[in-house]
């Protein structure tokens, strides 16, 4: 079986690691890779190429729209001209994209959880998913129908692990889970800026609380990690997945933790502001 990356950002270049013979298209950077090697780029020749694979993986942006919701619109233009038996999406996906798709296309079409992150800090691989290596990875979630979720999985299997636990559910499972899995770890990081203004506010040390209540077993203290310059989450993927999946659930929870997540992130330009001052 034969794939093709559509797409080669952050998300693109780490699942070239996962096939690395894999026909890379993307038009915005006018980058075209066929057999492993970088070719004169060409609209016509690339979709070309990237048509005669098995597999289209697509793996575009998809940015945080004025009406609140995930902008699908790449997504959808690159499914319009994508003709490979199976297309897999990557991209994070507003409820119900895959769905609609199918049903306005007709082609067989899976949607993948994502676990891959930008985050710097590092991160135990026997208990996280590895940031930047999807081969890595110990869970694989696919949606979408038959039979394009279970090839799409298969390829995706024959990859990585043996051993993964492996998730086939509906298309629209998937997404949720992908929205679900980023407002949690957001969540968590918003919990944790919250018990340090709390700690503050009575004087206490938020490390020696952090600590103390973290070593209870049912607590896990991933994402709650809290300095004082650099308070919230500002990130590429919870920016626009958070804020869409708080829009469309109408939580007041969901919808607080944002505006808190703001003022942590007010705090931090603040204390940016103090220090400049003092160094005049």
């Amino acid at each position: 079986m034969s794939e093709a990356l559509i797409g080669y950002g952050y998300l693109g270049q780490a699942y070239h690691k996962v096939f690395p013979e894999a026909v890379v298209y993307d038009e915005p950077k006018e980058l075209l890779i066929v057999n492993g090697e970088q070719q004169d780029f060409s609209i016509e020749v690339g979709r070309a190429a990237v048509n005669a694979t098995d597999m289209g993986i697509i793996a575009v942006p998809t940015d945080f729209s004025e009406e609140g919701e995930l902008d699908t619109s790449i997504v959808e233009s690159v499914v319009d001209w994508l003709d490979t038996e199976t297309i897999l999406i990557k991209s994070a996906l507003q409820p119900g994209t895959t769905d609609r798709l199918v049903e306005s296309t007709g082609k067989n079409i899976a949607v993948s959880v994502e676990y891959i992150g930008e985050g710097t800090y590092y991160q135990p691989p026997e208990k996280y998913p590895h940031p930047r290596d999807p081969k890595m990875h110990q869970l694989l979630v696919v949606g979408g129908e038959e039979p394009a979720r279970t090839k799409a999985a298969e390829r995706l299997w024959e990859q990585m692990s043996p051993d993964i636990r492996i998730h086939l559910v509906t298309a629209l499972e998937a997404e949720l889970t992908k929205m679900a899995e980023n407002t949690y770890g957001a969540l968590k990081v918003t919990w944790a800026n919250v018990l340090r203004d709390i700690c503050d506010q009575y004087g206490a040390n938020f490390i020696k609380v952090h600590q103390a209540w973290s070593e209870d077993g049912r607590v896990d203290p991933m994402h709650t990690r809290s300095v004082a310059h650099n308070r919230g989450w500002n990130s590429k993927c919870y920016n626009k997945d958070v804020t869409a999946f708080a829009q469309i659930s109408g939580s007041m929870m969901l919808q607080g933790m944002v505006e808190d997540n703001q003022r942590h992130l007010d705090m931090n330009e603040e204390q940016k502001m103090v220090g400049e001052r003092d160094k005049i």
